[in-house]
């Protein structure tokens, strides 16, 4: 016989189970098997983000998963006389990516213009596999905003972003407060800039 406190065992399980997989939704990953191009690393001007998306994306290239980084971002970076691109540029520098492999966009001011800006450089360099890197709670945003700014191209779209530390997980985001408000600024943009439909568009 089902019993209410089963019912609700049942519920609170349930609820956890869909928490969980909304967070590795947020937090989308996929590698290529071989190396790929270039990853793009979109531009922050907070410290804790930007300190996590340079330094992964400096392990992604002195691990050899990926040739040349694009580093975007227009914004002057606060109390710095730099965009984030430049920002970025010089702390990958510090962590051994060589200058020559890097290429600066330095115009973007968005998520959408960080994709769209960049879209000219790899055409330019004949890339053909881009490794997107921005923070992890907002991977599926990052995917979803460069399939539709590269609609047409050739470019085949992987993703590996940056762990936000205790900022955010995919597994405890709703435990927090920052982890809510996190996941809440990232869902609603889902909808948004009505990115789901490019949830099935091949890349």
């Amino acid at each position: 016989m089902i019993t209410l406190v089963s019912i609700l065992l049942i519920i609170f399980t349930l609820l956890i189970s869909l928490l969980i997989v909304t967070g590795h939704l947020l937090n989308k990953q996929n590698l290529p098997t071989l190396q790929a191009d270039v990853a793009l690393v979109f531009g922050t001007g907070l410290d804790w983000k930007a300190k996590a998306r340079w330094t992964h994306a400096a392990q992604l290239y002195n691990q050899g998963l990926v040739r040349y980084i694009i580093v975007s971002g227009g914004i002057p970076v606060p109390q710095q006389s730099q965009t984030e691109a430049e920002w970025f540029r010089d702390n990958l520098l510090l962590l051994g990516v060589l200058k020559e492999h890097i290429l600066i966009e330095n115009q973007a001011a968005n998520a959408f213009e960080n994709a769209t800006f960049a879209l000219p450089i790899i055409q330019q360099h004949n890339f053909k596999t881009a490794i997107l890197v921005m923070s992890d709670f907002t991977g599926l945003r990052a995917h979803l905003t460069a399939k539709r700014a590269w609609v047409g191209s050739a470019v085949k779209i992987y993703n590996s972003h940056a762990p936000s530390g205790s900022h955010w997980n995919p597994w405890t985001w709703w435990i927090s407060k920052e982890g809510r408000r996190l996941t809440n600024y990232v869902v609603t943009r889902l909808f948004r800039y009505r990115l789901l439909q490019y949830w099935w568009l091949p890349n």
